[in-house]
């Protein structure tokens, strides 16, 4: 069994796209989810980048955001060095498929560093936050939660870690490695627990070893979260995406005889309406797959009988045309959806749309990282061809020796960026009268107290310097 590596991130604003890490913290576990190493890296907040006043006062990250000695560069080419050090492992974090990798993977492209390090060449992703919900879902008392309104189990960490474990100190919340540590003592806790689950996540972690256990049973449970709330469901596998390759699943308290007998533009029209009859199971989301006995609890699933549900999928099985049909109705809707404006996109937000970097482009950011000074890394950049990659290869130049750059080059990078947060437009990045009148909001609530009125003026004097530095190129 390969090491878990749980990581956090904190970042100066929620956007994967535009915001950027100002501390990450991991520790190295064995299979038996015992400490062999840790790190805990803080840094500088990027040159260009504005951060984001609420985000800072969450992860009380100001003051050592302005007093670290790393550049954001260095450290990730410091983190870099540990993902080396400790791979081949199961990357895992909380919330971590839909927020921490995806921001990591942002950061290694901007970076211009392997992209997809931590699940390619060995390593996988792992994601505790749906391991917890489903062990919850039907090991009601292996964890503690809070409920909200709706009555529906809150699994926030900062909420499940005091509940669970009285002693953590609760000050520390929202630092990169109090989440890891308090991520550990859950995953101790679901592993005593919730062992099943537990041992059923893991066989989920590479895309091929849950294809495999999707395809393996005829039929099986796994736990949806919507309208925040996990519900089991017994599914049966369909057939594939035929544009996004995710497995499809058909959710057997359905009648597929209702599907079957409809044309293509009646089937068609079916998978558009809500409350799908089938469901995306994506391999890269670490899908959790159950025996179907954990479905069975339910009375839904009772008075439906597992004779039933086996007469389902079954018919399902045998109908290859129905299963062809259902990929390209899939695929036609999904391509209906598609953004015509992609070749438009920024360069932040082009990663995913625009594709993986040629092995061509891989070597020469190898050669750039390797160059031995900010001059033979710009010399480098001339040989880059794929514009995202040298858009921000020169970024990367303008935050750490802009010196380096002409004067021209230099001009257009500033005077762009001055532009972009300057902006009194709406726009996806924080800008400085976005964060000013953040600032003014929280300063305005209702018996503020005077840490955060001191901490939001700290955060104040530190934008204005940022205003006063980009309005001298508007």
């Amino acid at each position: 069994m390969k090491n878990w590596a749980i990581v956090d991130i904190e970042s100066q604003g929620a956007s994967t796209s535009y915001a950027s890490i100002i501390s990450i913290a991991g520790i190295l576990l064995n299979s038996d989810l015992q400490e062999l190493d840790r790190f805990e890296f803080y840094c500088r907040n990027k040159p260009g980048h504005v951060p984001d006043p609420y985000s800072l006062w969450v992860n009380k990250g100001f003051d050592k955001m302005i007093g670290s000695n790393l550049s954001h560069f260095e450290m990730m080419k410091q983190l870099h060095q540990y993902i080396n050090k400790w791979s081949p492992c199961i990357w895992t974090g909380w919330n971590s498929i839909g927020f921490d990798f995806v921001m990591l993977q942002k950061e290694n492209y901007k970076a211009l560093l392997p992209i997809y390090i931590t699940n390619t060449q060995g390593s996988e992703h792992s994601d505790f936050l749906p391991v917890a919900r489903a062990s919850k879902l039907f090991y009601p008392d292996c964890i503690k939660t809070s409920l909200s309104d709706k009555g529906n189990p809150i699994f926030k960490l900062d909420n499940v870690g005091p509940l669970n474990f009285p002693d953590l100190d609760t000050k520390k919340f929202h630092t990169a490695i109090q989440d890891c540590e308090t991520l550990l003592r859950v995953m101790r806790k679901l592993k005593q627990d919730a062992e099943e689950i537990f041992e059923a996540s893991k066989l989920t972690t590479s895309k091929i070893s849950a294809k495999q256990a999707i395809e393996k049973e005829r039929v099986f449970t796994t736990a949806f979260y919507f309208y925040g709330k996990a519900r089991a469901a017994a599914v049966t596998y369909l057939t594939e995406h035929s544009l996004y390759k995710w497995p499809m699943v058909f959710c057997l308290e359905n009648d597929p005889k209702d599907f079957i007998k409809l044309d293509y533009d009646s089937l068609k029209e079916s998978l558009k309406k809500p409350g799908k009859w089938i469901r995306a199971l994506p391999l890269n989301k670490h899908p959790q797959i159950l025996p179907a006995k954990y479905a069975l609890q339910s009375d839904l699933y009772k008075t439906i009988g597992m004779q039933t549900l086996l007469e389902r999928a079954n018919l399902i099985h045998s109908n290859e045309d129905f299963k062809k049909k259902v990929s390209l109705a899939l695929g036609e809707i999904a391509s209906e959806k598609y953004n015509k404006k992609n070749n438009m996109l920024s360069p932040e937000d082009s990663l995913y749309a625009k594709g993986f970097p040629t092995p061509e482009e891989q070597q020469n950011m190898k050669n750039f990282h390797n160059a031995a000074d900010w001059s033979q890394k710009n010399e480098v950049l001339s040989k880059i061809k794929d514009e995202r990659f040298h858009y921000f290869g020169k970024r990367l130049i303008y935050q750490n020796s802009p010196k380096t750059l002409k004067i021209e080059e230099y001009k257009k990078i500033h005077s762009d960026i001055a532009e972009k947060l300057l902006s009194t437009e709406e726009v996806r990045w924080t800008t400085i009268p976005m964060a000013e009148n953040l600032i003014d909001n929280i300063r305005n609530e209702k018996d503020i107290s005077d840490e955060k009125l001191n901490y939001m003026n700290k955060v104040d004097e530190y934008i204005q310097q940022i205003r006063v530095f980009y309005e001298k190129a508007s």
